[in-house]
């Protein structure tokens, strides 16, 4: 994104390094997104879109809106359903 090359990594809860409530995260300092590898892969889809739209937001040099997790989860609801109903 932006040039950045943003590495997604899908860890099991033996290699989650964050804090115990949390399920992703994204660091925009190395330019990186976790997600907890947790079951169903639809929580995992929900999971990334919601740290990509930190990601996205950060980019755009919006990150008053990144810190805003209301906004940050309602986009990434959004854009999970997009993306999984869309169809040819």
């Amino acid at each position: 994104m932006l040039g950045h090359t943003v590495t997604v990594r899908v860890l099991p809860q033996s290699k989650w390094r964050h804090g115990k409530d949390d399920v992703g995260f994204w660091d925009p300092n190395k330019y990186r997104l976790d997600v907890l590898a947790v079951q169903p892969e639809s929580h995992r889809q929900q999971i990334f879109c919601h740290e990509l739209m930190h990601a996205l937001l950060d980019l755009a040099g919006r990150s008053d809106l990144s810190l805003d997790e209301s906004l940050v989860d309602q986009l990434g609801h959004l854009l999970q359903q997009a993306l999984t109903t869309f169809e040819e």
